[in-house]
């Protein structure tokens, strides 16, 4: 019996190490970097689009998980599968580059009045303006996510949990 929890140990460690991702996004990261623009002045570091989404940090971005962590592999898509998040994915990315755009421009103007000199209490439409449009985005982003969910088996979704909150570094 010790042997067989062993083997089996060993196996998942070594298809684990082994796993890659289905889609290398080394491409997609360089066109985004430079659609982000100049960051602000005051932003230290900036993951442009996720920063602009009024919940950035705790929903998954699940397009990224099911196509290009370095654990993605393990969750044997079809490719019929992949071919339907990639659909997703082209459908969702330009309209959330296109927003976060816009978010960030309304910030940046916002910082700039601020900065200048300009009243709180002058600045409370374009805050209001940015936190709708910060709330529509991430509508938008719980829309794509049940997408791809509705696209996964169950197994696949336990998959995708087990390694969703491992950073995403690639191996070299």
């Amino acid at each position: 019996m010790r042997k067989i929890v062993t083997i089996s140990l060993a196996l998942g460690l070594t298809s684990t190490l082994m796993a890659k991702p289905n889609i290398p996004n080394t491409e997609m990261k360089a066109r985004i970097a430079e659609m982000a623009g100049k960051k602000g002045m005051f932003a230290l570091h900036e993951v442009f689009p996720k920063d602009y989404f009024l919940i950035g940090k705790n929903l998954p971005f699940i397009v990224s998980l099911t196509l290009h962590h370095p654990e993605s592999s393990t969750l044997e898509l079809t490719k019929e599968q992949i071919g339907k998040i990639q659909e997703i994915k082209g459908n969702t990315v330009p309209v959330v580059i296109k927003s976060a755009k816009e978010i960030k421009a309304l910030e940046l103007a916002l910082s700039d009045k601020i900065v200048k000199g300009a009243k709180a209490t002058e600045l409370g439409a374009e805050v209001d303006k940015i936190a709708t449009l910060k709330a529509a985005l991430t509508k938008k982003h719980l829309k794509c996510i049940e997408s791809v969910r509705e696209i996964l088996t169950e197994k696949q979704r336990k998959i995708l949990l087990s390694y969703a909150g491992k950073k995403m570094e690639h191996k070299k």
